[in-house]
């Protein structure tokens, strides 16, 4: 019997669906090609994680027709058995979903009709038989006044879930929702007439409904979590482990001297600070770093990441976010370099991870020593430091036990710079108003003509990047981080003051 695609609402399950490119660019030229009056499809696979309020999907890779797998005399989707068995067996190989897209004729909204009710409700069924316990996934895409507007309903655990939000990379994708096409437009608020002045009124409107998560609440994130709250980005997701020090006070944006004698929290500060800056922000702040579990099911639904920490765990976790969530991020950093008593380099670095481009181990910004070091439990930090210091006295390689890394000297007015650089790129981003035209951007602030280089690297045909794209949990084994058992459990701040 085929599955009803009556759509449950009762268990509260949201799927969002994540796309990237090349996959974007792909579909949308396969699905349009017979437009403006004629639909076409394709079959496709997916990741996806589960959380608590339902699935994040990812568009893995498209199955797309040969010559013959849809009847092309007649309008409508028709898919001939051969292409459903092909795609079906194939399932039986790799543990992802299985799903069809389709595409609506040019201005016809993207609601489901009768004969694509038919459709899912034998593929949900069928499928099962070849992909047991996964989800299936049905997409409609269509052109309204030049836009992109997609709808789905995906059939999970014996029931239909409607789609209520998409992310996709370019973007922004105008969603429809049983009846509800794209969310009106509302009037540009006065607090961000300049931004909606330069950008538009829709702008304004985009990044209300946009959620951004900031991996880093020091220096860089807290000027960046600022830009956000008052460009009025409508959700921001913060993380960060560490308390407030006093050496701190000349980067932190909202930071008093109070905070650091409290040891209180900065993702406190940044909550407080953000909050005064946009009350009408929505904000999830945690105590504690990726790629905790708690963590990933946060920020994999944003729209994008800002990493701003030197920590080359957290660095490798947004990287690898980036490649199997889809989830598109952006990393930076500042470090000031001197020589006879003078500063003689101030550099900047902003580094772009979208899905498709080379990961943190393809480019080589991972020092394996210092990762190892990083993710070690004090305890056994403790040993490697007393190790290296008898292996010394002994006359022998300390640094075989324990390597000390100099801290990166920073300053306020650097941290700032960088951090709100890297912010308007991620606005940028949320309205589709401009792209990052750069994949590693180094820049020295007191070099003639800031000495501006762009580090392109290819990725690496061998690299678990290259196969896993979009993979989600289904590729959890080639994860190329873990969190340490060892750990602090994750708090989440419920207000300012804690």
């Amino acid at each position: 019997m085929a599955a009803s695609t009556q759509l449950n609402h009762a268990s509260g399950t949201s799927p969002i669906v994540r796309i990237a490119n090349p996959e974007l660019d792909l579909l949308t030229r396969l699905v349009f090609s017979r437009y403006p009056r004629w639909e076409w499809a394709t079959f496709a696979r997916f990741g996806w994680r589960e959380r608590g309020d339902g699935l994040v999907i990812s568009l893995a890779a498209l199955e797309p027709p040969t010559t013959g797998d849809l009847d092309s005399r007649v309008g409508h989707v028709a898919i001939q058995e051969p292409y459903t068995l092909r795609v079906a067996l194939a399932a039986e190989k790799h543990p992802l979903a299985v799903g069809v897209i389709h595409s609506h004729p040019r201005e016809g909204v993207p609601e489901p009709s009768s004969i694509d009710d038919d459709m899912d409700g034998y593929y949900a069924q069928y499928l099962q038989g070849f992909a047991p316990s996964r989800p299936y996934v049905s997409l409609i895409l269509s052109q309204i006044h030049g836009q992109l507007v997609m709808s789905g309903r995906v059939f999970w655990r014996g029931a239909w879930h409607v789609v209520k939000r998409f992310s996709a990379e370019p973007g922004p994708v105008q969603s429809w929702v049983q009846g509800v096409g794209p969310t009106r437009m509302q009037p540009p608020r006065a607090s961000t007439r300049r931004l909606s002045a330069a950008f538009g009124d829709e702008a304004d409107s985009r990044l209300r409904q946009s959620t951004v998560a900031v991996i880093g609440a020091g220096g860089t994130g807290s000027a960046a979590i600022e830009v956000l709250a008052r460009a009025g980005v409508g959700k921001l997701i913060i993380v960060d482990p560490d308390c407030l020090e006093e050496s701190n006070l000349e980067r932190v944006h909202g930071s008093i001297p109070r905070h650091a004698s409290e040891r209180r929290p900065k993702v406190a500060i940044a909550y407080a600070h953000a909050k005064a800056v946009n009350p009408a922000c929505e904000i999830q702040a945690f105590v504690g770093s990726l790629p905790q579990a708690e963590i990933v099911d946060a920020v994999v639904g944003a729209d994008a990441m800002l990493g701003c920490t030197d920590r080359q765990h957290s660095r490798l976790a947004i990287s690898d976010l980036a490649v199997r969530y889809l989830v598109p991020s952006i990393d930076c950093g500042v470090m000031l370099e001197g020589q006879g008593g003078s500063v003689t380099g101030q550099i900047a670095q902003i580094v772009r991870f979208l899905p498709a481009d080379a990961c943190a181990l393809c480019r080589g910004m991972v020092q394996s020593v210092k990762l190892h070091q990083e993710l070690m439990s004090e305890e056994e930090r403790e040993r490697r430091r007393e190790a290296a210091r008898a292996a010394a006295i002994r006359g022998e390689n300390a640094a075989a036990y324990w390597s000390d890394e100099p801290q990166l000297n920073t300053v306020g007015y650097l941290t700032t710079a960088v951090g709100a650089l890297t912010a308007g790129y991620v606005l940028g981003w949320l309205t589709g108003r401009f792209a990052t035209p750069f994949e590693r951007l180094q820049m020295n602030l007191v070099a003639p003509f800031l000495d501006v280089t762009d580090n392109h690297v290819t990725p690496r045909a061998d690299c678990t990047c290259r196969r896993v794209r979009g993979w989600a949990d289904q590729a959890q084994a080639d994860a190329l981080i873990s969190a340490p058992g060892h750990w602090p459990s994750v708090q989440l701040v419920h207000s300012a003051g804690e």
